[in-house]
């Protein structure tokens, strides 16, 4: 492998175990080893920056954050770390958007530093970062328009009211319809029953890119490992590629390396191969 001094790292299907809660020690002593030997280690994840952060400091991990798929990215932990890439919708783009979200059905998210405000159509459920206290909430059409017109950073529309990790038949007509009405938007999915709808600007590589530039880096000496269709723009970006083995086929096919499954720490698999062969080439 050739230098690699950036990792970024996607969390759910990739770092965390399939519960989307449990983050094995072994991934956990990776990412410090990793640290110790002076290669930088970025959580790149479709979650919140504060849910991010609350994960990064929980664990006590030395990481950088990519958040809200590229919308944001910190040095650190918020709000100790320092912004280093920040994006918004304009006005006529979210609104855009939230014209076709609003008759599909679905729970609807929209998101600014802090706040989620939600369209719930009856699902009766808060937002998870609200219970865990994270971050505040406000309900209804009237609040999301209004968030618009301030600036929204993401829009996550799921059938469940949740992650969406289950299948949504209304989903998928809704994803088309977004693409061919808003096709300069980052539109993607992180799991079969939701929609993940970023600012042009956004999107993990065009973050993950930030990042190395603000590092001095080259693509060269990143490396990117994810499982989902939300982490293509990141894969893409970095020379060093690597699909979990959870990962669907397609993505597979198109990263340099495969490791194994998030259930089998394939996170912690890739950095170690990566701090060994690195320092083999030292000697």
């Amino acid at each position: 492998m050739r230098r690699v001094r950036l990792i970024a790292l996607d969390m759910d299907g990739t770092l965390l175990m399939s519960d989307h809660h449990t983050l094995p020690q072994r991934n956990i002593d990776a990412i410090r080893e990793a640290d110790r030997k002076g290669i930088r280690v970025a959580i790149s994840t479709g979650r919140m920056v504060e849910d991010a952060s609350d994960f990064v400091r929980r664990y006590d991990l030395p990481c950088m954050i990519i958040a809200a798929n590229g919308a944001r990215a910190c040095s650190g932990p918020m709000p100790e770390g320092e912004v280093l890439y920040r994006c918004r919708f304009t006005q006529e783009d979210a609104h855009a958007a939230l014209d076709i979200l609003m008759s599909s059905g679905l729970v609807i998210h929209g998101f600014e530093d802090g706040i989620v405000n939600t369209v719930d159509n009856g699902s009766g459920r808060k937002y998870h970062l609200v219970y865990r206290g994270l971050i505040e909430d406000r309900y209804g059409e009237t609040e999301l328009r209004s968030a618009a017109e301030r600036g929204l950073m993401k829009l996550f529309a799921v059938g469940d009211g949740f992650a969406g990790d289950v299948y949504d038949p209304r989903v998928e007509p809704v994803r088309e319809q977004l693409k061919r009405a808003l096709p300069h938007l980052q539109i993607t999915s992180s799991a079969p029953g939701n929609i993940e709808i970023m600012p042009p600007e956004a999107g993990k590589g065009t973050a993950l890119a930030h990042v190395a530039k603000t590092l001095s880096l080259a693509r060269e000496n990143v490396m990117a490992v994810g499982d989902a269709d939300n982490d293509l723009s990141m894969l893409q970006y970095a020379y060093h590629s690597v699909a979990m083995g959870n990962a669907a086929p397609e993505l597979r096919t198109r990263c340099r390396y495969v490791t194994a499954t998030n259930d089998e720490c394939g996170v912690a698999q890739i950095i170690e191969r990566v701090i060994a062969s690195q320092e083999d080439s030292d000697v």
